[in-house]
């Protein structure tokens, strides 16, 4: 499936349901390390937590392993929490790097900590710079211009926004882990409880198992396979 988007000062973006579904991190960081042209090794990554930071230590294995698998392939790898820092602090901490990997966790809490450090802006400065963002799950879902149908796709209620405007990178909403059989039960029950909202998103929806990604070059938008 290939689409177009018409968005400023975005060239490449990968936004992935999970950087550990079969193959993916192969595929983002191969490509990545072409489009940078560099060695992997030569790659600085700031690897950004904040998403799972509701979420208990010892039950962030998404984050873990990610992490680990980074570290394998030899990422120069930042890690960084944006919760409660200055636009200033953020920006310095992001500038110089390849990539920026936005991980996931709670979408909500995300976006909220992203609009009060002014994320967007110091993440379009930096793609604007070539710097590459890879965003996983959560981290995808925040690329969107409005996340506000979002609510009504989420098991997740904890957080209420008064502002659901995201980093405004692509005009699609995205479902990410739709083929986990462990959450059937839970999409289900949110569907039947959200139908009328869901039946009235006008933005369109696209539903990405782990083992899928959309990758954003330039104007154009593609969905790979792991």
């Amino acid at each position: 499936m290939e689409s177009t988007i018409a968005r400023d000062n975005v060239k490449h973006l990968f936004l992935m349901s999970s950087f550990r579904g079969s193959s993916v991190a192969e595929v983002v960081l191969q490509r990545a390390a072409v489009i940078l042209n560099k060695r992997l090794a030569k790659l600085k990554l700031s690897y950004i937590t904040t998403a799972g930071n509701l979420h208990p230590k010892a039950e962030r294995s998404w984050i873990d392993d990610g992490r680990q698998i980074l570290l394998d392939y030899g990422i120069d790898l930042y890690e960084y929490d944006i919760a409660d820092k200055t636009s200033a602090a953020v920006q310095q901490e992001l500038a110089g790097k390849d990539i920026i990997f936005v991980q996931g966790g709670n979408t909500f809490y995300l976006l909220e900590q992203m609009q009060k450090c002014g994320f967007a802006e110091i993440l379009r400065q930096c793609l604007s710079q070539d710097t590459i963002y890879f965003g996983e799950s959560a981290g995808a879902i925040v690329a969107g211009r409005n996340i506000a149908a979002s609510r009504y796709l989420s098991t997740d209620k904890s957080i209420q926004l008064e502002d659901y405007h995201g980093l405004g990178l692509v005009d699609f909403i995205l479902k990410p882990h739709w083929n986990r059989d462990r959450k059937r039960e839970q999409y289900l029950n949110t569907l039947r409880d959200n139908l009328e909202e869901i039946f009235s998103i006008k933005q369109p929806i696209i539903c990405l198992n782990d083992n899928q990604l959309v990758y954003v070059e330039g104007e154009k938008f593609q969905i790979l396979e792991g």
